[in-house]
């Protein structure tokens, strides 16, 4: 009886170890699948909580990384967002470059390290504007950009910080500073004195009777570039835009204009170093049944053959004739032409 007892010990024993060796220890269940399914699975509580904080935030760490001051840009990709990043220097005077963009506003908050603000602003300029100079001592700053709920246009929201004396070295798929809207002649080139030293406001001159025949007229903003002089004196100068990239979307350049017939007062569009378009207008025209001295014309340059090229914008201002100035603004890219009838006299397309 015990022999036998013994023998199918041994017999169990051996294919218990014949078992092992051929699986591993594969062939005996786990006494707990509960356990193993909660430590594959996270649980549900800590993956809503992780949704929840990315979708509903809207503070957003823009970089870890530190940018030099010297040459910095934040771009806003949401409206309604608060973006927090760093800029270091050793100390340089910077220029602040802003824009809203299609998010109707912004805002810009910078702080030193030593707690100081060294800016504090906002404003509602649609297209990339200089705002402002600032001294900057050697430290690490902290660059709060916040923007709008939307409503705007010219788009994303944007920041640049860079020194003053070079304007943000980019070609634009819009006129930079096409209305001179903060009063200066931001990215545009300046030569000669013709312009003067910054665009005319057109309400400052009404009031002060600096106008041929009657206040200035028919024109969509407060600043607009000139060689009028009040009458006082003439002389010759030139503005250059910065580049300016043509896309399919918006093949024509629109802006406004007062123009007599001169040879010396007239528009040209560059590629590099090339002039590829001229145009000459006339609001003096007497059938516009007008004060051509003072009211500004819509007038439209067609762009079509430059479809994804870089062009710059040149005013001429050659006139030697006190009387005979150009007065011009309101430059955007647009689908359509707003071509009055009866001012352009030619565009002539030079090269393609």
């Amino acid at each position: 009886m015990h022999k036998g007892i013994v023998a199918y010990i041994i017999v169990i024993i051996i294919l218990v170890v014949l078992a092992v060796l051929y699986t591993g220890y594969n062939f005996i269940k786990p006494l707990h699948p509960l356990a193993t399914t909660s430590t594959i699975k996270p649980s549900s509580n800590t993956t809503t909580i992780v949704a929840t904080t990315s979708i509903n935030s809207s503070t957003i760490n823009y970089s870890n990384s530190v940018s030099p001051c010297a040459s910095f840009i934040l771009i806003g990709q949401q409206p309604n967002s608060t973006y927090t990043t760093k800029c270091s220097t050793s100390g340089a005077t910077l220029g602040l470059w802003v824009a809203a963009g299609t998010s109707g506003t912004e805002s810009v908050k910078i702080v030193g390290a030593n707690g100081r603000t060294y800016v504090n602003q906002s404003s509602n300029y649609n297209c990339t504007t200089f705002f402002q100079n600032f001294s900057a001592p050697a430290q690490l700053y902290t660059i709060t950009f916040k923007t709008g709920v939307g409503g705007g246009s010219c788009g994303n929201p944007v920041i640049i910080i860079n020194t003053t004396s070079t304007p943000p070295v980019t070609a634009y798929t819009y006129v930079l500073n096409g209305n001179f809207g903060n009063g200066q002649f931001t990215g545009w080139n300046v030569s000669g004195a013709g312009f003067g030293a910054g665009p005319f406001n057109i309400t400052y001159q009404d009031a002060k009777m600096c106008y041929r025949g009657s206040p200035w007229t028919n024109y969509n903003g407060t600043y607009f570039a000139t060689t009028y002089n009040c009458a006082i004196s003439v002389a010759p100068g030139n503005l250059t835009s910065a580049p300016l990239i043509v896309t399919s979307g918006k093949p024509f350049l629109n802006f406004r204009v007062i123009s007599p017939q001169d040879n010396g007062l007239y528009i040209e569009l560059f590629r590099g170093s090339t002039p590829v378009t001229i145009a000459h207008f006339n609001t003096y025209n007497q059938s516009l049944t007008i004060n051509g001295s003072s009211t500004f014309q819509n007038v439209s340059i067609p762009l079509t053959p430059y479809i994804g090229q870089q062009l710059r914008i040149k005013v001429v201002g050659d006139a030697i004739n006190r009387n005979n100035y150009i007065a011009i603004g309101d430059f955007a890219t647009a689908k359509r032409p707003i071509q009055q009838k009866g001012v352009a006299v030619n565009i002539t397309t030079l090269s393609n």
